[in-house]
């Protein structure tokens, strides 16, 4: 069956694609070969904008390239180096052990339209920084 992809879904860790009327189209049944996506759902980059001796600034920019609409965020990731005293900006942030960050959309940012795209920042004291490996949105790895 051939017909109009009305929307794009995670099932089971791949990518399928529902016609507009609800069904399943042709190859996306379970079992059947992956679709290719053109591009991740939902990419992001994380961008260190200063360093210091012993502190940083940094933000991070969720772009929602899917066709649904994010109604609400969580970014998780994990900082390379022991790091207190976070000011944030855009989101509410929190990174308890001092290793293990976890940022929330605040109440004005959290619905991200397809096409679009929100960023958050903080500013932190830690020995080193760097580019983490590990981040998340919405328990997805980010691209």
């Amino acid at each position: 069956m051939r017909g109009r992809i009305g929307t794009t879904r995670l099932l089971g860790g791949r990518l399928i694609a529902v016609s507009a009327a609800g069904g399943l189209l042709a190859g996306a049944m379970a079992g059947g070969p992956a679709l290719a996506a053109t591009s991740p759902a939902v990419t992001c980059t994380y961008t260190i904008q200063n360093v210091w001796f012993g502190g940083f600034t940094a933000d991070i920019s969720i772009a929602n390239n899917a066709p649904a609409t994010i109604n609400g965020w969580t970014v998780r990731w994990t900082f390379n180096e022991y790091t207190t005293d976070i000011s944030v900006w855009q989101s509410n942030l929190s990174a308890p052990d001092g290793l293990h960050a976890t940022a929330t959309n605040a109440s004005y940012n959290g619905t991200i339209r397809s096409g679009y795209a929100t960023s958050f920042g903080w500013s932190a004291r830690s020995a080193t920084t760097s580019v983490p490996t590990d981040l998340t949105v919405n328990g997805v790895a980010c691209q």
